[in-house]
Order: C-alpha cells, then structure tokens, then sequence
C-alpha cells in the first residue's frame, strides 16, 4: 500500500487513558490517519490528551460525532461501553475501530458487526499482535505447509501487570474481566491460535486462585478442540512476571515464538523451528510499531486499498471463545460452540 495514495482518514479518539494516549501517539505518527477530535467524561484528562496535538475535546461520544469532517471513531473505551457506542458511530455512519475485547458476548459482537457491514462501513478491532513480525513469519509458514497437517497448537500468556495498583479497575473486577486478566490480554492468543488453525469447536477451561496479588482467580487453563481436529491448549496466570509464547505443531515440524516483553516495550521476538530433518533455526525479529500498523491496515480497508486481514467472522468468533471459556470455568464443564451463524 502506497502511504501516499491516500487522504488520511480523519478520526476521533473516544477513551484517553494510558492506552488511548498510546493509540493517539500512533495516529500522530502515521501518514495514513488523522485525529481530529478526543473523547473523555474527564476534561482535565482530555485536554491534557488531545492539547498537544492541537484536538477538539468532547465529553461524549455524541457530541463528537457531530464534528465537522468525521469519518471515523477509534473507541479505547471500557467494553462494557463497546456495543452501544459502536452501534451509535455504525447509525452516524462513521468507520470504527474497536480495541478488544471487543464484547463479552456473541450475541453483542454480531450486533455490532451487522451494524457497520450493514451499512458499508468498515471495522477494525486492538488485537495488533497479527502484525508482529514473528507472528507473520510463522503464519507463512503455515500456510506454505512447512509444519505439513497441523496436530497442536499450545499458547502461554502471563503477565502480573493486573497486580498493580495502577491498573485500571475493570480489569480487577470480575464481573468486568471474568478469568482474571485473560479477558484483557490472554485473548490475544486465541486470536491468534483461530487465525491458524480456524474455529474452535469446543473448550474445557478451569480457573484457580493461587496468588493474593491479584483480587480474582489468576490461573486459567484451557483445553481448545478446533472444528478441523486440531488440538490446543492454553494457559494464562495473572500474578507471575511477564511470560509469553505461542507454539505450533505438524508432523512436517514445529514453530514457536517466544516474547521477551509485553507488547508496549520494544523488545525482540524470537521464532524457533525445527524440521524432520532436525534442522533447528532459531530467527530473532526487532519490533515494529503494530498498534500502528493494525490501525493503518483498518484506514487502508476504509479508502479501499487493502484488505483487513481480520473478517467479520473471526472478530465474532473470539468473542465466542472468550463466552465459552468464561461459562466452562464457571461451569467446570466442557462448552460446544456451534457452527458460525454469521
């Protein structure tokens, strides 16, 4: 995509807290957005946000979508806002980028979808990590069939980050961020494992409280039976330091990449693979600037230069499989999820 070719896409930012400051810092940087506007109930914390990068200041979403030249709303807001303040931007006609989770339920994740592809407008959602160099390097290798039929897929991601004081309540609160910090963070991973090995079937997933450093139960494993046969298995811990890798198994070869660091540190990936013939490479990739690079690739997806590599259904789906993780757990049972209804 010629960066270029294109009129930047102007955008509000609804949610400045330390991430939506992050996500205003990577539209600032980019040749292919331009904020226009940020939203906050607090004025003191929008205008602290949005002053140096010369912005219009909202308390509210609805005000800002009033504003002069809107095409679209990056919402960096708690998601028990998403739903109804991405069904208020699909009804104003405006593009949206969703940062994850993207909803608790299904029946809410299909409802915003079918309110922005209704209407032809495009949506993006905060799960950047498809744009990690690593994380491409293996998917290519997937799909030229280098690791032969897939048989396992095993992902870790731990991080104690939740632990502190400083972190925003709802990712404390279990009725907001149900199995601990997978809700907020784990779900990364099971994006990643659908957009390897396609839909998950069923889970089992059972949850422990372990640590006092965290208010909820901070272990969470999970056994993933996808609709192809392939297996899978996860794990997520809330009060140990930061421990994040992704491996996956055929019977041509392995993969696995292992992170050093959470996604806001730049630090290297690694990405270990050994064949049949027990050839070991072991690739280290520098980081990129994915938060950027996912809200680029929705902005080229609005002008209609590129496609957005994450479909509708697969935006729906992991929300299936965080609801399925979530009721396993508490049910101490296995959960089927059906065939896709979108």
């Amino acid at each position: 995509m010629d960066d270029r070719a294109i009129e930047p896409v102007r955008v509000a930012v609804v949610g400045l807290g330390w991430w939506g400051r992050r996500i205003l810092a990577g539209i600032a940087a980019s040749p292919l957005l331009e904020a226009v506007a940020g939203v906050d109930p607090d004025p003191a914390a929008a205008r602290a946000a949005c002053d140096p990068h010369g912005l219009a200041t909202y308390g509210s979403l609805e005000e800002a979508l009033a504003h002069p030249g809107l095409e679209g709303v990056v919402i960096v807001t708690p998601h028990g806002l998403h739903e109804s303040q991405v069904l208020a931007a699909a009804q104003a006609g405006k593009h949206v980028f969703c940062e994850k989770p993207f909803a608790l339920g299904a029946a809410a994740a299909r409802r915003m979808v079918r309110a922005c592809t209704e209407r032809g407008l495009r949506l993006g959602v905060g799960h950047e990590r498809r744009f990690e160099p690593a994380v491409q390097a293996l998917a290519a290798k997937v799909r030229a069939g280098e690791l032969g039929t897939l048989l396992h897929i095993d992902g870790h991601w731990s991080h104690n980050t939740m632990t502190r004081p400083s972190a925003p309540g709802w990712r404390q609160d279990a009725a907001q961020a149900p199995c601990g910090s997978f809700t907020a963070t784990g779900i990364h991973v099971t994006d990643l494992m659908q957009s390897i090995a396609g839909r998950v079937a069923e889970v089992d997933a059972r949850e422990a409280k372990r640590s006092d450093k965290f208010p909820g139960r901070d272990v969470l494993v999970a056994r993933l039976q996808f609709a192809s046969g392939v297996t899978g298995q996860l794990a997520n811990l809330a009060a140990t330091p930061f421990y994040s890798r992704i491996g996956v198994f055929g019977d041509g070869g392995w993969a696995e990449i292992r992170d050093h660091a959470f996604g806001d540190v730049a630090d290297p990936s690694e990405l270990l693979t050994r064949d049949l013939a027990l050839d070991y490479e072991a690739r280290t990739f520098r980081p990129r600037e994915v938060v950027r690079l996912n809200l680029e690739a929705w902005a080229g997806s609005v002008r209609g230069v590129a496609e957005y590599p994450f479909t509708p259904d697969q935006l729906v789906h992991n929300v299936e499989i965080l609801e399925a993780i979530v009721a396993s757990a508490q049910r101490r049972e296995p959960v089927r999820i059906p065939a896709s209804e979108n």
